[in-house]
């Protein structure tokens, strides 16, 4: 039989290690992301494949959306993310990237891994295939 104590703190672990699942699924999705956006430019031109403020600004909503379930404001959440993320888009390197990303974490802070999933393969595809042109 276990105490009190170690019940507390397998619960207090348990929603510590969620988090920090997550923020490890987002960052391997945007670094993966960050590679396809830098694969059509020349190494001069290319930027880092991580932008700490998108990995921020989209970790945020994932745990704001983590928090809120039910009822309008999730999506109220939802709709501040992407118009927060195409403010943030105007002055950053990683221009394009900013609402598909938000949008990535919108998946993941609902909890819908298959579709974050999905998602992340179609961005990178669309990226890969469009690499030559300017952006």
């Amino acid at each position: 039989m276990r105490s009190e104590a170690e019940r507390w703190t397998g619960a207090l672990l348990h929603g510590w290690v969620e988090v920090i699942t997550l923020f490890a699924m987002l960052a391997v999705a945007l670094v993966l992301i960050g590679w396809c956006w830098n694969a059509g430019q020349r190494p001069s031109e290319r930027r880092g494949a991580l932008s700490l403020l998108l990995l921020v600004a989209a970790y945020a909503l994932v745990l704001v959306l983590r928090f809120f379930h039910e009822g309008i404001l999730p999506s109220i959440i939802i709709a501040v993310g992407v118009t927060v993320a195409g403010l943030f888009s105007r002055g950053d390197h990683h221009q394009g990237l900013w609402v598909p990303v938000m949008l990535l974490a919108t998946l993941l802070g609902l909890g819908l891994n298959l579709s974050f999933l999905v998602l992340t393969v179609l961005i990178m595809l669309v990226l890969l295939l469009g690499a030559g042109r300017s952006r």
